[in-house]
């Protein structure tokens, strides 16, 4: 039984170059030929980085390029599958990739080059540069098989051999033409004469080996001139050998002139020579002109082995090319067998001819594959790889009837035979400057704001990003060359401005140098011109990168990995891959190709692969259906409309409306859809057309419920995973690219099945009538409509990228598991590891997808890719069996979340968008808009979804319950610190279970921190009241205490009530001020004090202001000055005297511990009543007791030094303290008197000398001359507030300001020591009469009133003697007269006789008995007492 198996092309691109340079190690061969001077030759003609030839070994899965022009070898492992033994070393494309720089240009690598020997235990890799040196690299083999990872190191310097074929031999072979490789020692080069150069090498081990070059000519019968010469159409284009158990090894050459020699592999003899048979259809062209070959780069001759040696072990086939006859060429079949020392004749088994459509390509290589399915229903087959204009074709064809390996059987139908072209997406070509200017017109979007025109960047971006379209080597390097071309200053900026993407890089470049000119007579901007302009700088874009691409998927080389056929592109691998139904019937729609060949197939081609298409009656009413559509869509997408053609109208007004739900019956919506979208748009003539499709099908509606049924219907069919194994990067990346077009497929037939349903309805009468036909009807459009929204969703999903993601996350992607996925299960999520590689998965959502959650790798061949995309999809389960409601199920959430926690939260909100609103949506898009940034939108949103916890939409992501659903949404906004989110999911999750439930504990605990978070302290406050566990207060009372702190929301601290929490709070407060460096924020001192305050306790906060000081005194920092510090020390010692000024008298104290050495060296204090007895008990410790006069004292001390420091300026810096009696000798020393009186009288500290030096000032002053008001003596006068104000000479100032500051410091408590020590001053420095001092009368008259007789015995003993008369006449005229005495009472006024006799002595034995004013006053004296002492003794 033969199968029908067509297929289709899906492509995907190398691994781009690592943007980090050298990231892939670059290493030379070891040799002694000079390598270029210059780098020009690596980048000419091709990018350096497209290959120009490729070689792969499938059993080592490496693949070797040939880039930068042929001067560069790369080795990478590649593979579609990948093992678990290797997975864990191929992740990182910079340890398993290797590129080895040659100093020639190499030639075109021989499909065999890589060899693993097993006998070695080394992988060899073979070049011939086209200086004809041979090169053998060998690195350690590591596993082989399909899915091992091979890793290339270098240790030493034996890994490269290097022999140059001697000139000799290669001038006898004319030239090297191509190479093969025969084993791990022996080289053969084909030559241009038909005949061959052996090159072996002897010696096992790396190094010691020798090289040996032999040229071995054709035989061939003599003519003249063959001896010494041969014609070009003899050179060798290609070579194949062949092993078989006890067979003479033997090597196949296919020359240009169409002959096929067999030579020994093991001596080079030619054995025979077999001209190639042309057939006679292929006659017609010149016989002059010999049969052609495509350049030896290409394939052109395979060897085969039998499946089912017996007479013949192996087939041989080449390709002979016909360029001038209706195809491309030949492909000739040949049977062959050898003996143990010889070779047989070739015999001929057949011909195929090339299809009509490969006339005028170019043949890039032909492989010859077995059947795919195990029941060998799909046959042998031929493929071959045509280039046409640039262009890729692959082309299949069965060779069954010609191979003959199994017994006779029926020949298929003719159609069967016939060749099978494998379609490739070409809808790029269509893209051209017509389109885009369709799609973008001259004015801007919104004509409000003319100078935004990001549509135009938007347009191109998203056209050149579309998943798989183009590579991001021709992307990058397009803009590269575009930026070169900019001028100077635009490149420059573009130099230095960095995009997270090279989108935005796009974005930001293309068009950067364009300026939008204005008017010259409106003064308006020319937007119609700038946007022309624009346009034209991304069309050239859009060119160059159509025209890199082309370069980049020109086929080089073929290969056959596990049955499946690759055809290695320059920068891509292409595969084909068997269409499922729905592409076949999309495919029969659209060209009509082959429809009465599909059609006249008998049901068994077709049960294999397409049961739905077996029945003639059911394929025959599904090709007239998918006809029908496609001949609808045609005719709408030629009509133009107001917003594009008439057919982008229906499709974007039909989303739009089922994104909103359905709001009428679905009879009526459809019917609107007919008499709006499509009547109007559709010609009679095409609805005739329609009509006479549709006559194909006996019952539409039946064929409708078919299409239905068949676009449902996702099973992968029967298989087999394989264990241990997983699709690679490259897998992946044609995994993705397989879905993609089975989706688009889908999506377009399902799109045809809705017109037919459409038009079927506009002819079938009117449903409302409720019987069978109408609600069949009903159910029909039900079912389209909802069918094609999915596949709507799908396809829109495939024209995702994956960027968000890398953008988002790109050291985290895919390491993030996501809560709710841990905890169940049900989605299958694996490992999303990096890509495997080195494929970025993020230019495709779907690949991205791929790798998060892995399809199984089946056992199939060539379907692995087929039955893995509809594996995918029917994974997904978007269209359940019969579904008829619109609304989104579980299994849409389900994928939508899958987009979500793969990091693409954009996307999965705009997929979320797609579906009308539910439950389970609101969901996606809550997480999706908090993941965005939108917080309270989607807190919103998660708020509403707890519905989908009712209707079964979250079944698959959340529990049931509604407290679980809150639960886990609480972990979710948590992690993304929305707090406000927290506080109400908390709330909410507390509210819906049980409060008094233990593990509730920690939502009391979130929403409070959360509450606390946010500052709103008051709410934080309620709960902590609020909270049933009474373990968690005391901490959460400890947090929210820190957190207000920290806020410096110290009165809202104080404002709580904390009732029943006061003392745990004053602890606290406590604890964290003794512990805590005053010096940093928060400071719990001056938090503690203001607690205190709040709470009138004044003699607390007194202590605590206290304590702090004492912590000041003891603080160093490098980053505060020492005298910062003091100045805090000195505002708390204050604030500490403040606060217990408050305090009645007798609790005007407080105690402060003290260390036991502290407390004996301690001065003692008077005994007060005030202090408690129990404050001194022993069990107490040593304490001392801190009063208000302490307090005062240690502030005006460490502000006594803070003042003191403007003066002295290393004072704190050298942490120097003084004490009180230097602090007041340091200001006093200064000038400083009115800080020497302040801190003297507050210290305690006698001012004995302090005094002392005011008195002398003043002398000093009053000796000044008449004119020297501005001396520095009398600097302190102009700054005291004593005498500031007041005007005179400075020693009447000095004097003024002696006599108030004696005033207030100088008393009865002095014991008016300070005036006796200004007055002794006085007298000393005065004794000189010439100097002209007169004691100040003040002083004089506070002294005669206190104790006149010791002031003028004081006089005396200075030799004040004049001075002395005078105090002492002053003295006895103040007495009561003798007459006012009353009588018999002369003793009733005192008057001290021997001090006047003292004094009246003194005027006659001292200086001043000659003078005669002295002398004067000692008269009247004199007489005074007399008369004084006559008139008492008449008493």
């Amino acid at each position: 039984m033969s199968a029908y198996v067509p297929y289709h092309l899906v492509h995907a691109h190398l691994p781009a170059p690592p943007a980090v340079p050298h990231a892939i190690p670059e290493v030379e061969v070891t040799t002694n030929r000079p390598f270029p001077e210059t780098t020009d030759v690596y980048s000419n003609p091709l990018h350096p980085d497209h290959a120009s030839s490729i070689s792969f070994d499938a059993s080592s899965s490496v693949l070797a390029r040939t880039l930068y022009n042929g001067h560069v070898l790369e080795l990478r492992p590649l593979s579609p599958i990948i093992t678990s033994s290797s997975s864990s070393s191929s992740t990182d494309v910079d340890t398993s990739a290797i590129r080895v720089f040659f100093p020639d240009t190499l030639r075109v690598l021989a499909g065999n080059s890589i060899v693993p020997s097993l006998r070695d235990g080394r992988l060899y890799v073979f070049a011939v540069s086209e200086a004809n040196v041979v090169y053998r690299l060998n690195f350690a083999l590591g596993r082989t098989g399909e899915g091992e990872r091979h890793v290339f190191v270098i240790k030493d310097d034996d890994w490269c051999d290097e022999y140059e074929v001697p000139e000799d031999v290669v001038a006898a072979a004319g030239d090297v033409s191509s190479w093969s490789v025969i084993d791990e020692d022996t080289v053969v080069l084909g030559a241009t004469d038909g005949g061959i150069i052996r090159v072996v090498r002897t010696g096992h081990w790396a190094g010691e080996g020798n090289w040996t070059a032999v040229h071995h000519r054709a035989s061939s019968r003599l003519r003249i001139g063959s001896l010494f010469s041969r014609s070009a159409h003899e050179q060798v284009v290609s070579l194949a050998d062949f092993q078989y158990e006890d067979q003479l090894a033997v090597l196949y050459t296919l020359s240009h002139d169409s002959k096929i020699r067999t030579w020994s592999s093991l001596t080079g003899q030619c054995l025979k020579t077999t001209d190639i048979r042309i057939p006679s259809t292929d006659l017609v062209r010149s016989t002059s002109t010999p049969p052609q070959h495509t350049d030896s780069s290409a394939a052109l001759l395979r060897v085969l082995r039998h499946p089912r040696p017996g007479k013949y072990s192996h087939l041989v086939v080449a390709f002979v090319s016909t360029p001038h006859s209706a195809t491309a060429g030949t492909f000739v079949v040949y049977r062959a067998s050898n003996t143990v020392h010889g070779a047989n004749d070739l015999v001929l088994a057949g011909e195929r001819a090339c299809s009509s459509s490969s006339a005028g390509a170019e043949l890039r290589g032909f492989e010859v594959l077995p059947p795919s399915r195990a029941d060998g229903a799909d046959g042998w087959r031929l493929w071959a790889v045509w280039d046409k204009k640039g262009a890729i074709e692959l082309e299949s064809v069965r060779m069954d009837d010609i191979f003959q390996f199994t017994a006779y059987h029926a020949p298929p139908p003719p159609f069967l035979l016939e060749w099978q072209a494998a379609p490739a997406d070409l809808s790029v070509d269509s893209l051209d400057a017509a389109y885009f200017d369709a799609l973008l017109g001259p004015e801007a979007p919104d004509p409000t704001t003319p100078t935004e025109n990001h549509d135009i960047s938007d347009t191109f971006i998203s056209h050149l990003f579309l998943p798989g379209r183009f590579s991001a080597l021709t992307l990058s390097t397009a803009l590269e060359e575009y930026i070169e071309q900019l001028p100077r200053r635009s490149r420059d900026a573009q130099a230095t401005t960095a995009s997270p993407t090279i989108a935005a890089r796009f974005a930001s470049a293309v068009g950067c140098q364009i300026e939008m000119t204005t008017s010259a007579t409106t003064g308006a901007p020319v937007v119609e011109a700038y946007r022309k302009a624009l346009k034209l700088d991304w069309l050239g874009i859009w060119a160059r990168v159509r025209e890199l691409d082309k370069q980049a998927r020109w086929p080089l080389a073929t290969a056959v990995v596990g049955g499946q056929l690759l055809v290695l592109a320059r920068e891509g691998v292409v595969a084909p891959v068997p269409e499922e139904a729905a592409a076949v019937l999309v495919r029969l729609g659209q060209s009509g190709t082959g429809v009465d060949g599909v059609l006249a197939l008998p049901e068994g081609p077709l049960k294999a692969l397409y049961p739905a298409l077996a029945p003639p009656l059911a394929r025959r009413a599904l090709i007239a259906l998918t006809s029908a559509g496609s001949s609808i869509a045609r005719s709408l997408d030629s009509i133009d409309s107001e917003d594009g053609s008439a057919l982008e109208t229906f499709v974007a007004t039909v989303n739009e409306q089922l994104h909103t739900g359905l709001s009428e019956p679905i009879e009526n919506l459809t019917g609107g859809w007919w008499d709006e979208l499509v009547e109007p748009f559709l010609p009679e003539d095409d609805r005739t057309a329609v009509r006479r499709a549709l006559s194909d099908a006996p019952s539409v509606l039946r064929a409708l419920s078919d299409a239905l049924d068949l676009l449902a219907d996702t099973a992968p069919g029967p298989s087999s995973p394989v264990p241990s194994a997983a699709f690679a990067g490259l897998g992946n990346a044609l995994l993705a690219s397989t879905i993609t077009a089975t989706v688009s497929d889908r999506y377009t037939f399902a799109r045809n099945v809705l017109l037919v349903a459409l038009f079927h309805l506009s002819e079938s009468a009117d449903p409302s009538s409720e019987d069978e036909e109408a609600l069949e009807l009903i159910e029909t459009l039900s079912r389209a409509v909802i069918i094609y929204h999915r596949y709507r969703v799908l396809y829109w999903l495939s024209e995702q990228t994956g960027i968000e993601a890398k953008e988002r996350a790109p050291a985290k992607k895919g390491h993030v598991k996501d809560d709710v996925v841990a905890d169940f299960g049900s989605l299958k999520m694996g490992d999303a590891a990096a890509e495997v590689d080195g494929f970025d998965a993020s230019y495709a959502l779907i690949h991205a997808l791929l790798v998060r959650y892995p399809q199984a790798v089946t056992r199939d061949s060539a379907s692995k890719l087929s039955t893995a995309a509809m594996a995918f999809l029917d994974d997904l389960a978007l269209i359940l069996p019969a579904q008829t409601e619109l609304e989104p199920q579980a299994s849409d959430v389900a994928l939508a979340y899958k987009v979500l926690v793969d990091g693409h939260p954009r996307i999965a909100g705009q997929l979320a968008e797609l579906y009308s609103p539910s439950a389970g949506m609101a969901y996606i898009k809550g997480r999706a808009g908090i993941e965005t940034g939108l917080s309270e939108a989607g807190a919103a949103l998660l708020e509403q979804a707890v519905a989908g916890c009712r209707d079964g939409s979250l079944r698959h992501l959340i529990p049931a319950s509604p407290a679980e659903y809150y639960r886990q949404v609480l972990e979710f906004v948590a992690r993304h610190d929305l707090d406000g989110a927290v506080v109400t999911f908390g709330q909410l999750a507390i509210a819906c279970g049980d409060k008094q439930d233990p593990a509730s504990q920690g939502l009391w605990s979130r929403v409070f921190l959360a509450q606390v978070a946010l500052e709103r302290y008051e709410d934080a406050y309620a709960t902590l009241t609020s909270a049933p566990f009474l373990s968690a207060k005391r901490e959460l009372l400890s947090h929210l205490i820190s957190a207000m702190c920290e806020a410096n929301a110290v009165g809202r601290l104080t404002s709580l009530g904390f009732v029943g929490l006061q003392k745990d709070v004053e602890e606290r407060l406590n604890y964290k001020a003794r512990n805590s460096d005053p010096l940093r924020f928060p400071n719990y001192y001056k938090v503690l004090y203001s607690w205190h305050i709040a709470r009138g306790d004044y003699r607390s906060a007194a202590e605590i202001m206290y304590a702090q000081g004492r912590r000041f005194g003891e603080a160093h920092s490098a980053k505060i000055s020492a005298f910062e510090i003091a100045a805090m020390q000195a505002r708390s010692y204050l604030a500490a005297a403040n606060a217990l000024a408050l305090v009645d008298k007798r609790s005007a104290w407080f105690a402060v511990h003290v260390s036991s050495g502290a407390a004996k060296t301690q001065k003692k204090r008077r005994a007060s009543k005030y202090i408690p007895e129990d404050e001194f008990s022993p069990n107490n410790k040593a304490v001392d007791i801190v009063t208000l006069q302490d307090v005062q004292a240690a502030y005006t001390s460490v502000l006594s030094q803070l003042r003191l420091s403007s003066h002295i300026q290393d004072l704190h810096e050298h942490g120097v303290s003084l004490s009180p009696s230097e602090l007041v000798g340091f200001f006093t020393q200064r000038g400083l008197f009115d800080l020497a009186q302040t801190s003297a009288a507050s210290l305690d500290v006698d001012m004995t000398d302090l005094f002392t030096t005011l008195a002398l000032r003043c002398v000093e002053l009053a000796r000044l001359p008449a004119g020297a008001a501005e001396h520095a003596a009398a600097a302190y006068l102009a700054v005291s507030p004593l005498t500031a104000k007041l005007r005179g000479p400075p020693a009447a100032l000095a004097l003024r300001y002696l006599q108030l500051s004696l005033q207030r410091h100088d008393g009865a408590k002095t014991g008016h020591r300070y005036r006796q020590a200004v007055a002794d001053v006085w007298f000393e420095a005065n004794s000189d009469r010439k100097a002209g001092w007169v004691m100040p009368v003040w002083l004089v008259e506070w002294e005669m009133a206190r104790d006149p007789e010791r002031w003028v015995a004081r006089a005396l003993q200075w030799g004040w003697i004049a001075e002395a008369v005078d105090w002492t006449a002053d003295l006895v005229r103040r007495a009561m007269p003798p007459e006012l005495l009353p009588a018999n009472k002369a003793d009733a006024a005192y008057i001290p006789y021997t001090l006047i006799d003292r004094v009246l002595a003194a005027t006659q034995d001292s200086d001043e008995k000659d003078e005669p004013a002295v002398q004067a006053k000692a008269s009247q004296l004199r007489a005074e007492v007399e008369r004084r002492v006559a008139a008492l003794k008449k008493l």
